[in-house]
């Protein structure tokens, strides 16, 4: 399905405000915490030749990524003691709060660098809809509440800001986006992963959070009715992304992604 596109979204917004807000990510992130464990606990991993890497896609601002990379990083030196290195990526846009970032990992009480020993935390200003690393280099991945965000917004009029209101076309081409988009994100994690490495990812299901939604796109056709926007600005105003069902997220699976077969362990 052949489309005009406008580039994604930027970043988060800067500062520190998506680490004061995400608590409902963070929240919803726990859950994964022993698939984290118990994906550092099984990744194959030769003892004494070369490091560990850890990649974070879609860190944000760290702060939630600090329990979860901790959990993993104990588990690994179960299995290694200190003397092998573990280098943390955090990857995110190139418009991201990367101060922040680094002043989480210095300075947060929970950071998993406090007291590390031989641990190396690193920020790529990449988007994850790109290669970031070289094939076979990621023994773990982690990716929380990233997944949901589309690399670029289909340039179709949209009668509501809130993509799981949309209908006709303008529905089509967001699912058409989210599918490619989804399908292009497992086949470059499965590049860059190293054989019998594991990938924990962690997405947003299809909520109810309708009623939030109405109520803010009500807002935005009161901003129209008042002059404040005008009926063209409004027609472009939506959120660039999309809340998959289980069926969506299984279907690459289905179909098999990339030539390198990927195992699924999933929980719904």
């Amino acid at each position: 399905m052949a489309q005009e596109s406008r580039p994604g979204s930027g970043g988060m917004e800067g500062a520190g405000a998506y680490n004061r807000n995400a608590r409902f990510q963070a929240d919803g992130g726990k859950i994964a915490h022993l698939y984290a464990q118990e994906a550092a606990q099984k990744i194959e991993i030769d003892h004494g030749h070369g490091p560990i890497v850890i990649a974070d896609y879609g860190s944000s601002q760290g702060k939630n990524s600090l329990a979860p990379i901790r959990i993993a990083i104990d588990a690994l030196r179960a299995r290694t003691g200190s003397d092998q290195p573990i280098m943390v990526y955090h990857v995110d846009l190139p418009v991201n709060d990367f101060n922040t970032l680094f002043r989480t990992l210095d300075a947060d009480t929970n950071s998993y660098m406090r007291d590390a020993v031989n641990v190396h935390a690193y920020g790529i200003g990449r988007s994850f809809f790109h290669n970031v690393f070289p094939r076979n280099y990621v023994h773990l991945g982690w990716s929380a509440y990233a997944v949901q965000w589309l690399s670029c917004t289909p340039a179709v009029p949209v009668e509501h800001f809130w993509f799981m209101r949309l209908g006709g076309t303008a529905r089509a081409l967001y699912e058409h986006q989210a599918a490619k988009d989804w399908t292009n994100f497992l086949s470059l994690r499965a590049n860059e992963l190293r054989a019998g490495g594991r990938l924990v990812i962690v997405c947003p299901g299809v909520g109810d959070c309708l009623s939030i939604a109405d109520h803010v796109d009500a807002v935005i056709a009161d901003m129209v009715t008042e002059g404040t926007i005008d009926t063209d600005e409004r027609a472009r105003m939506v959120i660039a992304g999309w809340q998959r069902s289980e069926s969506e997220y299984l279907a690459p699976f289905q179909r098999g992604v990339n030539s390198r077969a990927i195992t699924a362990q999933t929980q719904f």
